[in-house]
């Protein structure tokens, strides 16, 4: 009796220890460092693996280590939290999203943490991928919308990040509420917008303007037949097409349209089919 009576009795000592060992302080400490960027291969997917595994019990410390490392040990925290479906956040973790926002792979790539987790954490580009953290917010700020939706109000009317434009103009009509904000894209809105459709070499830009005005619909004609008008090739086929495809339904405009930007890119979950007629109208030139 008393043999099996230590036998028990060790057996739950170590069971009670185990969780404890396999979070102890200089461990934090060592993945906490190793989210940072230092060129070690795979020690911040490996920290991050081990993060999310202990996520719940270590958020005050994430939250707390969130605000003061670099930006490549922000975007692997931020993307356990986003994983966490008990979080949740407060104004000042919303406010710190939204300024990451802006950023995009300007600083982090999107290849830079490759964590090899699957479809929540895989950084191999894309939204569909969810590893970029300015990629990943956009389905952690419809999860907690209300929280965000006055901070995307305020960016619209002065942000020049056509990714953020576009995913917050997106996110408010998958919920069923840009007519009720439609009044936010104002003709200067707008025109910041249509600044984009410009050849600027900056990537992507003009292809989010697209999706932007698209979604927006009748309220962009007045600056689109301005662009139609501009002395840039590219922003004068755009506006040319875009104001064709929204006053006209122009099947060729569309055509058009699809070969500058993916016109069915969400930010997050399953996209719409093309319709069948849209290789058919394909066009080059507008």
């Amino acid at each position: 009796m008393f043999r099996r009576l230590f036998v028990f009795t060790a057996v739950a000592l170590l069971s009670l220890r185990s969780p404890l060992i396999a979070q102890t302080p200089q461990e934090v400490r060592r993945a906490f460092a190793d989210l940072r960027s230092d060129d070690k291969p795979r020690n911040c997917a490996d920290a991050m693996l081990w993060l999310d595994k202990h996520r719940e019990k270590l958020r005050s410390e994430l939250l707390g280590e969130l605000y003061k490392t670099d930006r490549q040990g922000r975007d692997a925290i931020m993307a356990v939290l986003f994983h966490d479906p008990s979080f949740e956040p407060d104004l000042r973790f919303a406010r710190f999203v939204m300024a990451r926002l802006p950023e995009e792979d300007g600083y982090v790539h999107n290849l830079d943490i490759d964590t090899g987790f699957g479809e929540t954490f895989e950084t191999r580009g894309g939204p569909e991928s969810g590893g970029a953290a300015h990629w990943a917010a956009w389905k952690f700020i419809d999860a907690h919308y209300d929280l965000f939706e006055p901070l995307l109000i305020e960016a619209i009317s002065k942000s020049d990040d056509m990714l953020s434009v576009w995913a917050t103009t997106w996110l408010m009509k998958k919920r069923g509420v840009l007519s009720a904000h439609i009044e936010l894209f104002t003709p200067k809105v707008l025109a910041r917008v249509a600044a984009n459709l410009r050849d600027d070499k900056t990537g992507y830009n003009a292809g989010q303007a697209v999706r932007i005005f698209l979604l927006i619909g009748d309220r962009a004609l007045p600056v689109l037949r301005q662009a139609a008008q501009s002395d840039d090739a590219q922003a004068k086929s755009l506006g040319r097409a875009l104001t064709d495809a929204i006053a006209n339904g122009e099947r060729k405009a569309f055509g058009f349209l699809s070969t500058k930007s993916n016109l069915t890119l969400t930010p997050f979950g399953p996209r719409p089919k093309d319709p069948e007629w849209l290789a058919e109208v394909v066009v080059d030139e507008y």
